[in-house]
């Protein structure tokens, strides 16, 4: 679900929707989508490039995932390194650009496919709403399984293997474009899948999904915020997880006490 850096490939052949060194990438399937439609949407930026996407909660808070802040060997970024684009369709253009304040992800986190891949931001000034810049409320109740909820964000179109090494582990990954995309994804029940967690909300629609350079971004259903993009497998084909925010509800309005 970026600036110039290495893919993140993990041993079991999962990855991140998205994570700080990534490049640039979008969603598989959906469609181009005007920021009026998803005006909660952010694009989160490192050094300039987007790394990430986040959700509009108040006029300072944004709603991302852990994994967002962290560099490859487990570094973890501050706030001064990162920056939102809000009120665009476009990641590297119009709308407006605001320094990041500070940043709080779940103590307990580790790893995406161990959970808790939740974070807060502050940022350094207030939004001013409109038609493209909009606040979404968080979900209360986990969505049953067969809603449909829509996702958005930057993320991968095509991500394929290299087959000319052995084992194939080279990602390479095609058409980087600058529009905002969405897609619509059948909440499922997660049990069915071993790298999910009880903090988990899954979705698997044929031929569509969440991909690296998505993370961080908005699953929503009923206009209400009840995921937060965070991993799938590593061809982005199949099922993707996302943090509940139901699940994580409590600790994000703490979290924004504190921050």
């Amino acid at each position: 679900m970026f600036f110039r850096c290495f893919l993140l490939l993990s041993a079991i052949n999962f990855l991140s929707a998205g994570r700080v060194p990534q490049p640039e990438e979008r969603i598989i399937g959906g469609k181009n989508i005007k920021i009026e439609y998803a005006p909660w949407q952010v694009s989160l930026q490192h050094l300039g490039k987007h790394c990430c996407g986040g959700s509009i909660y108040s006029k300072d808070i944004i709603i991302t995932a852990a994994h967002c802040r962290f560099a490859d060997g487990g570094v973890e970024l501050g706030a001064e390194y990162f920056q939102v684009r809000v009120g665009s369709s476009l990641k590297s253009s119009d709308g407006t650009l605001i320094q990041v304040e500070a940043i709080i992800s779940h103590e307990e986190y580790k790893n995406v496919t161990n959970g808790k891949d939740i974070a807060v931001m502050r940022l350094s000034e207030s939004l001013e709403f409109s038609n493209k810049v909009q606040p979404i409320p968080l979900a209360e109740k986990n969505p049953l399984p067969g809603s449909l909820a829509m996702a958005s964000g930057w993320g991968a179109m095509a991500v394929r293997e290299d087959l000319s090494i052995s084992p194939p582990e080279v990602w390479i990954i095609r058409d980087h474009p600058e529009h905002l995309r969405g897609t619509r994804l059948d909440i499922i029940n997660c049990r069915e899948y071993q790298d999910a967690t009880e903090d988990n909300i899954c979705v698997k629609t044929p031929g569509q999904s969440t991909c690296t350079g998505d993370s961080g971004g908005p699953l929503v259903v009923d206009q209400q915020l009840v995921g937060v993009t965070s991993f799938g497998p590593s061809l982005c084909k199949g099922f993707a997880a996302f943090a509940s925010i139901p699940y994580y509800r409590n600790w994000i309005l703490n979290a924004i006490k504190f921050i």
